[in-house]
């Protein structure tokens, strides 16, 4: 019986043996370099060979003599405890937006062939101080930090090493860093004037925690409009995560402290469906007789109920920062902060105030 020899592994001198060209020549056109000293004949041959024979060059290798990691982490909050909420939390807000983010930096970072590591900031990651060891270790070119908290800490220590850092969604306070986020002031400001064109002046807020950048900047631009017309918030609940479990723990809140109240402004569309189920609940009609908004975009399928609204340009934050990243990556060091516009939705959980 003929035995199966082992079929010995290529390497590019025999690639390079093969085509009767140099091993440099090989390198470059494997990683598409222009050179005009070979012909597109050539380089198709080499290529061919490569097929044949099943050659591959060694990314690790590859990656040693190049001085690059050729790799970008997204780092983003540890979901465990955010997932409490159930289906409308998890898959609209994170699944959605975080979703939206990831995607439109990776369609960036795969056309320019760079590895993207997603990493969960777990409290075991924080406690290891893993991040350092990838940086330190030299793994990654560059980080992608997606909404960043105020409670942080370790971003101070991430860009005390010097590694290209651009934030994503938020922002830290205090920290001398590139960002791309979206104008959420703005996009609350042109909701709560839409609003008081409705002719709501008795206007209760679901409120937050505000560790977030874009939470605080959310909330100051309802009431800083409100002051701007000389009109109080009738009721601000107490502060709550950005989840549907939130939402209707605000509206039961409402319907207790401040009843007589005409419109609901919450800060997230997950916070709007909860404050929704719970008026529901209490045979309150939306928006016949309480009016709701929300902020993100977001839309359940299946759900009749449209929130007026507006969109939160997730895919675009994470394609300009994988973007304004691997600038950084390249050499460009300037801190730079962009803010997207956000745009406008109507839909039907909104109208005249009763009277």
């Amino acid at each position: 019986m003929q035995k199966n020899t082992p079929q010995l592994k290529v390497n590019i001198r025999e690639i390079a043996r093969l085509a009767n060209v140099s091993v440099a020549t090989v390198s470059r056109t494997l990683k598409n370099e222009p050179t005009s000293k070979v012909s597109a004949e050539k380089q198709k041959q080499i290529r061919d060979l490569c097929g044949q024979l099943k050659y591959y060059p060694n990314e690790h290798t590859r990656r040693l003599f190049s001085g690059n990691a050729n790799t970008v982490a997204f780092f983003f909050p540890d979901f465990r405890g955010v997932r409490q909420g159930g289906f409308l939390d998890s898959y609209t807000y994170i699944d959605l937006n975080f979703g939206s983010c990831l995607i439109g930096a990776q369609s960036v970072l795969q056309s320019r062939e760079i590895d993207l590591l997603m990493t969960a900031i777990t409290p075991e990651f924080l406690e290891t101080k893993r991040y350092l060891k990838l940086i330190r270790g030299k793994l990654l070119d560059g980080i992608l930090l997606w909404g960043a908290l105020d409670n942080a800490e370790y971003v101070n220590e991430v860009l005390s090493e010097g590694i290209p850092t651009v934030m994503v969604q938020t922002v830290k306070t205090n920290c001398q860093c590139s960002s791309v986020v979206a104008d959420d002031y703005d996009g609350m400001r042109q909701l709560t004037e839409k609003v008081l064109s409705n002719g709501h002046r008795k206007i209760a807020i679901v409120g937050s925690k505000g560790l977030a950048s874009s939470w605080r900047n959310r909330l100051k631009g309802v009431t800083e409009t409100l002051h701007k017309h000389g009109i109080a918030r009738a009721y601000i609940t107490e502060p709550g995560e950005l989840g549907h479990d939130s939402g209707r723990a605000a509206a039961q809140e409402i319907l207790r402290n401040a009843p007589d109240v005409t419109c609901i402004m919450a800060l997230s569309d997950t916070m709007a469906y909860g404050c929704i189920e719970i008026l529901k609940e209490h045979n309150i009609s939306v928006p016949e007789d309480m009016s709701v908004t929300g902020a993100d975009g977001l839309h359940l399928p299946g759900n009749a109920i449209r929130l007026d609204t507006f969109f939160h340009p997730s895919y675009e934050i994470g394609k300009r920062g994988a973007e304004l990243l691997l600038d950084e990556i390249s050499g460009n060091r300037e801190i730079r902060n962009y803010c997207l516009p956000v745009e406008n939705i109507t839909g039907s959980t909104l109208t005249k105030a009763r009277i």
